[in-house]
């Protein structure tokens, strides 16, 4: 071996063990934190929805609250590491962005604000996830809420705005301790953050993206009355929806 090629790899070496030793900022810890979070979140509803799917369980909305109980608390452990000072994941969790948008500093999600104008973000609007079988995104909440939306300038200076997954909406359902069964409480009525204003939140069902794995022609939707889940609803009837954006 050469003496450059020696020169070569220890100054490679040196450059690589310095990226690794390198302190993180707090912005880099923040965005660690979180994302380690929502693998965990994700991680338990998905583990919620499979035995939900081989109807194993008959509490699902307990096992939804109780990851949701999880990963709320996560935020207050956020607030008192020292190496997150200076960074997003400390101060109040939602963000107003002052153009009819919430950023959840938790999840990353920029979440839309209902408003009772009458336009495309009234709360009063309810949409199709699909015209019918074969079930394909191809409702009004496609067709037309959301290309509407995403449409020239796009809404808030944003173009990517598209339903919630399950995991998603359910992130802004309040938090509640949920012991088992159905003594399940929400607190509020309805059971949404006061920071997506709950004056324009319907205290009803809200369209996911995500699809019943054991019908397709049923979609789940959270019932903002009291934070449960349900997927009661076939794909062509008409519901309320809450658009969003961004993410981990």
């Amino acid at each position: 071996m050469t003496k450059a090629s020696l020169t070569v790899g220890a100054c490679a070496a040196l450059l690589w063990a310095g990226t690794v030793l390198a302190t993180p900022t707090p912005q880099q810890s923040c965005d660690s934190a979180r994302i380690t979070a929502w693998k965990v979140y994700l991680s338990c509803v998905n583990s919620a929805l499979a035995k939900d799917a081989k109807r194993v369980s008959w509490y699902t909305s307990t096992a939804f609250a109780r990851c949701r109980h999880t990963y709320f608390k996560k935020w207050t452990k956020f607030q008192s590491k020292a190496s997150l000072v200076g960074s997003t994941c400390i101060g109040t969790r939602y963000t107003d962005n002052g153009d009819q948008t919430v950023t959840d500093n938790l999840s990353g999600l920029v979440w839309e604000k209902k408003d009772d104008l009458g336009g495309d973000h009234d709360k009063d609007n309810v949409y199709t996830w699909s015209t019918g079988a074969p079930w394909a995104e191809n409702g009004t909440v496609f067709t037309s809420f959301l290309s509407t939306v995403n449409g020239g300038g796009g809404f808030a200076g944003a173009n990517g705005w598209r339903l919630p997954t399950l995991a998603e909406l359910q992130t802004i359902v309040l938090d509640f301790a949920c012991t088992g069964g159905a003594e399940c409480t929400c607190p509020s009525f309805p059971c949404v953050d006061p920071a997506l204003d709950a004056s324009n939140t319907q205290a009803s069902d809200y369209w996911s993206s995500t699809t019943n794995a054991s019908n397709p022609a049923y979609a789940w939707d959270v019932y903002f009355y009291d934070g449960y889940y349900d997927y009661c609803y076939y794909k062509n009837a008409t519901v309320f929806v809450r658009a969003v954006r961004g993410g981990l």
